[in-house]
């Protein structure tokens, strides 16, 4: 027979609430398969457990049908700990999830060093261990997942300790009863004060042979975007190798791994916190064909047009969206003007039209070739020409005069540039291409290239901290990549059409996001009946 191990013990509380022994009973038989997968059969834990076999029974059972217990597939009796015990595990942490973000930077520990490297989490006040990384040595530390450990008496404990604000560090210090669980474990207050003021300024802590006799441990946190501790990693191993030299060696490496750590966590948090279509806000009526949205800093006013209606609309910061003019025929393209308010292309011809005024037509060459337009950080107009069978990205000024000071393969559709006015994106739709051109550099960069699934990209925007924010025609939603072309964030949005794209508010915090009704099937708009409108999200910038 297999090897069967004690009985769990019960916690005595368990035992004064009423109608809790079958469940207590049902909790040791998880804790008795849970320590030993695969290897005993309900007959083993009749003779574990002491109870009948008929209870034994009839409690494997309902664990099974709930999901918590199932058999091993080749022998059909061993058990297993079921799938939904999984869930429910990941669910512990699942706020940032910090077994996986920092699973990454436990292996690197354990590679580089030979021995475990663990996380933890605080819980009241003690350290609860959520992963580790085992070590390659045979004696290797190998403390179980789940199990809790006195705050005061761990590095990890102590790092997380030495860096909480002072009001809940005073409220855990309180709760302590210190207890000498080796001869080198701090029994006193002050004692801890004084060692965590120690921590504080160097930054690790180190558990030297004070949770366990001939373990020594360095451990540091790892923080949350306020700054404040959330878990911490260490590394562990047998004395006779950890030595306090190799420890204290050990710490600008580990210091390094935290801040690592740190930034995921971050990264990760902030993206949970992304806006849900609760956060995502219609504005006015639905338009056919919304887009070319423009924030004019100077009016504290955002301009868009309606392509297909045609018409142009304005909306003041706080402020309800009108209609200002409309065109003779469909809008082509839309840049601010230098005076105010903005110009646009209707028909080969330019426009100017602005709040409280009127739309007007101005004396300004256009030229049918022209792909794209944008206007620099100093007003100066871009635009992308075919060039003996090319495409030139340069400045075109009020005469039409072009200075080219790009070529690349593809016609640019739409583009953006940076607020320092160092980097111009630009995006040809129909490849899905995006390229960052940056000054003095002639020869531009394909920053990515969209896969047709993810849906077309028709838009680009830059906010406050040169991000670049691209919108997907047909896949319901606007991601932002990062500076190597990798999708850091998605914001789902509630159309499948998102047309343009411009960053504006008093802030620079509010995207503005115009939309497409028109050409949208029936069925899908059922779903989506915002289709059309201009958007607004508060984005953190």
């Amino acid at each position: 027979m297999d090897v069967i191990e004690q009985k769990p013990k019960r916690d005595a509380r368990a035992q004064d609430v009423k109608g809790a022994g079958l469940l207590t009973k049902a909790c040791d038989i998880l804790d008795l398969v849970g320590r030993s997968p695969g290897r005993l059969a309900s007959k083993d834990l009749v003779e574990a457990t002491g109870l009948s076999k008929s209870t034994v029974y009839r409690i494997v059972s309902a664990l099974s049908t709930r999901g918590f217990l199932r058999t091993d597939q080749a022998t059909g009796q061993k058990l297993l700990l079921g799938f939904h015990m999984l869930d429910l595990a990941q669910s512990a942490w699942g706020e940032q999830d910090l077994s996986t973000i920092v699973a990454d930077e436990l292996r690197r520990l354990r590679e580089m060093t030979g021995e475990t490297a663990y996380l933890a989490a605080l819980s009241g006040n003690q350290m609860v261990s959520i992963s580790k990384s085992v070590g390659a040595h045979e004696n290797s530390s190998t403390a179980a997942m789940g199990k809790t450990k006195p705050v005061y008496a761990t590095s990890q404990g102590k790092a997380v300790l030495a860096f909480l604000p002072q009001r809940q560090l005073d409220h855990i210090l309180s709760t302590l009863t210190f207890e000498p669980i080796t001869s080198h474990t701090i029994t006193d207050k002050n004692a801890l004060r004084l060692r965590l003021n120690i921590v504080r300024q160097r930054g690790f802590a180190i558990d030297d042979e004070e949770n366990i006799p001939g373990v020594r441990c360095i451990g540091v946190p790892l923080f949350d975007a306020n700054g404040v501790p959330v878990a911490a990693i260490s590394v562990s191993g047998p004395t006779y190798r950890m030595t306090m030299e190799r420890a204290e060696q050990l710490a600008p490496e580990l210091i390094e791994a935290g801040k690592r750590a740190s930034l995921l966590i971050q990264d990760h948090k902030a993206n949970a916190e992304q806006p849900s279509h609760s956060d995502i806000h219609p504005v006015g009526n639905p338009a056919f064909h919304g887009d070319k949205p423009l924030w004019r800093n100077r009016e504290a006013c955002l301009y868009w047009v309606d392509r297909l209606a045609p018409a142009i609309y304005a909306m003041p910061e706080d402020e309800q969206p009108v209609q200002i003019a409309t065109t003779p025929g469909p809008i082509e393209h839309v840049i601010p003007a230098r005076n105010g308010g903005i110009n646009l292309v209707c028909e080969g011809v330019w426009y100017h039209a602005r709040l409280g005024g009127m739309c007007e037509r101005i004396d300004r060459p256009y030229f049918e070739h022209d792909s794209a337009f944008a206007a620099g950080p100093n007003g100066a107009v871009w635009t992308c020409r075919e060039a003996d069978g090319a495409w030139e990205i340069g400045q075109i000024s009020a005469r039409g005069a072009f200075t080219p000071e790009w070529t690349v393969a593809h016609a640019a559709t739409n583009m953006a540039w940076s607020f320092d006015g160092k980097l111009l994106y630009a995006l040809n739709s129909e490849e899905g291409i995006i390229y960052e051109l940056v000054h003095g550099r002639r020869a531009p960069m394909v920053l990515c290239r969209i896969p047709r699934g993810a849906g077309t990209p028709c838009a680009l925007a830059v906010d406050k901290l040169g991000r670049l924010w691209v919108a997907l025609r047909d896949g319901w939603s606007v991601i932002r990549l990062d500076e190597s072309g990798e999708v850091e964030q998605i914001l789902a949005l509630p159309v499948p059409r998102p047309t343009g794209l411009t960053f504006g508010g008093s802030d620079g915090a509010t995207l503005y996001i115009t939309t497409e009704r028109l050409g949208v099937a029936q069925d899908i708009l059922k779903n989506a009946p915002l289709s059309g409108h201009l958007l607004t999200v508060q984005i953190d910038v």
